[in-house]
């Protein structure tokens, strides 16, 4: 098998091999441009080589990186996710990968030319998470042009984004959290917001949250929807983000009595506006029976909390702080997880760890107070 590798110029390289053989046994010869040093190019004239002597070879394709991503979206993505992370895959493409490496074909792409990308974002001041997500979002699709017989390898396995670090989640203590619900009371969400803090709820969760799904004699509810604005779309309806966020959750008394109170208020409404009255079948609605906008409660939120001068906390904040109560109460992490709807207890774990020293001293003394046995003669 032979290739030769050949200066085109600056940075640009020209690969002539000898492809596979056609339908009469004969060989002919490939040629293709690579950009960046010799050294890659030498790497990729081997990898076309080998690939062609084991029976890997991909014919040539005009795609370039971002036709492909097109493809990906409108075929993949569009059939096997929801709207929300469609739209979510959509922008990062559109923001990170198009303006940088779109315009390359796709076989043509080097793990350097990506491993390039994620260091000038970094360099730009973009998180490691958000590089992260990038990569994970990049190598999936590239997972398919492999599958699709596109492509013979995935670059972007060969390619190492930056370690991503995880903030300690900012909480309230209790007074302040007592404090910010007694102010809100007679606020527009304030029984959503002492809601939120009592189950533990996405926002998402809290404002797909339909009363079917409610049962009150047995003081329980069910997570299985979500509503969302996403651009573009309006407000749609949708699943839990993952199967262990469809999930039961236990209501508390004090829960169950905001529940009929909600329920009451909602009653009262419906009388006052009359046939204006939309029947949602929502928990938490205008004042017209329509489904509440998430995006509203998000800014009403950082508005009350920055008139009342308590400490920063986004709305999904109120999550954290139901979370860190139960663990602090002596809750079994493990309940905790399935509460929260967590994938897996160590997710839970990881986001919660700064709460784990003073449980593992509370475990220390727990067991002096259970054993006594003391140190003395």
């Amino acid at each position: 098998m032979q290739g030769n590798l050949q200066k085109r110029s600056k940075g640009s390289w020209r690969l002539r091999y000898d492809g596979p053989p056609d339908g009469n046994g004969r060989r002919r010869q490939v040629t293709e441009t690579i950009r960046g040093t010799r050294k890659e190019a030498e790497r990729v004239l081997r990898e076309r080589i080998a690939t062609t002597e084991n029976g890997a070879y991909v014919p040539k394709a005009k795609d370039t990186v971002n036709s492909f991503l097109e493809k990906w979206i409108d075929t993949y993505v569009a059939t096997n996710t929801t709207v929300r992370t469609l739209h979510g895959y959509q922008g990062y493409i559109d923001r990170y990968i198009t303006p940088t490496i779109g315009s390359i074909p796709l076989q043509s792409l080097t793990a350097p030319q990506v491993q390039k990308v994620y260091a000038d974002l970094q360099g730009r001041g973009l998180s490691a998470n958000t590089i992260g997500q990038l990569h994970r979002i990049f190598k999936e699709s590239l997972s398919h042009a492999v599958k699709w017989g596109i492509l013979s390898r995935n670059v972007a396995e060969a390619v190492t984004p930056p370690k991503a670090v995880r903030n300690q989640t900012n909480m309230w203590d209790v007074d302040t959290i007592l404090r910010f619900l007694k102010a809100t009371r007679a606020g527009r969400f304030g029984t959503l917001y002492r809601f939120a803090t009592l189950t533990g709820m996405r926002r998402s969760e809290i404002c797909g949250l339909k009363w079917d799904c409610v049962d009150l004699s047995k003081s329980s509810l069910s997570v299985v929807n979500t509503l969302q604005r996403i651009s573009g779309y309006g407000l749609v309806e949708g699943q839990p983000k993952t199967p262990k966020s469809r999930r039961s959750i236990a209501l508390s008394p004090d829960t169950v009595d905001l529940m009929h109170v909600i329920r009451g208020q909602q009653m009262e409404q419906r009388l006052s506006v009359g046939d204006a009255w939309l029947e949602s079948g929502y928990v938490f609605t205008e004042e017209d029976g329509s489904p509440i906008v998430p995006d509203k409660v998000t800014q009403d939120f950082a508005r009350v909390v920055k008139r009342l001068g308590l400490p920063y906390l986004s709305f999904h904040g109120l999550r954290h702080v139901h979370a860190t109560l139960l663990l602090l109460a002596g809750t079994n992490p493990k309940i905790v997880s399935e509460r929260l709807g967590h994938s897996n207890i160590a997710i839970t774990m990881d986001i919660y760890s700064h709460v784990l020293p003073g449980l593992q001293a509370a475990a220390a003394l727990a067991i002096d107070k259970q054993i006594g046995i003391g140190n003395s003669p």
